[in-house]
């Protein structure tokens, strides 16, 4: 129980921290709660279009730099060690 109570502050701690909310702004989280595909769009669509996997360009999505999750690793790991 103590452990999980230690976490829990931990969580919350990054939670509260502004240069976590940036980070995480920074790299769309919210969006994983999005659909993918779009209204009418199938499963089999998705496959089907060439854009979505083999031809994608990386250039058009964050300037083919990421996602920002190595910064959002960082800091996570910076408030579960108790440097922040």
């Amino acid at each position: 129980m103590r452990t999980y109570l230690l976490l829990k502050e931990r969580a919350a701690a990054f939670r509260a921290d502004p240069e976590v909310q940036e980070a995480l702004a920074a790299s769309r989280v919210a969006q994983i709660n999005e659909p993918t595909l779009g209204a009418g769009e199938s499963y089999e669509d998705l496959l089907a279009d060439r854009g979505s996997f083999e031809d994608f360009d990386t250039e058009s999505y964050f300037g083919g730099k990421g996602f920002g999750f190595v910064r959002l690793n960082q800091l996570a790991l910076e408030h579960l060690l108790g440097a922040r």
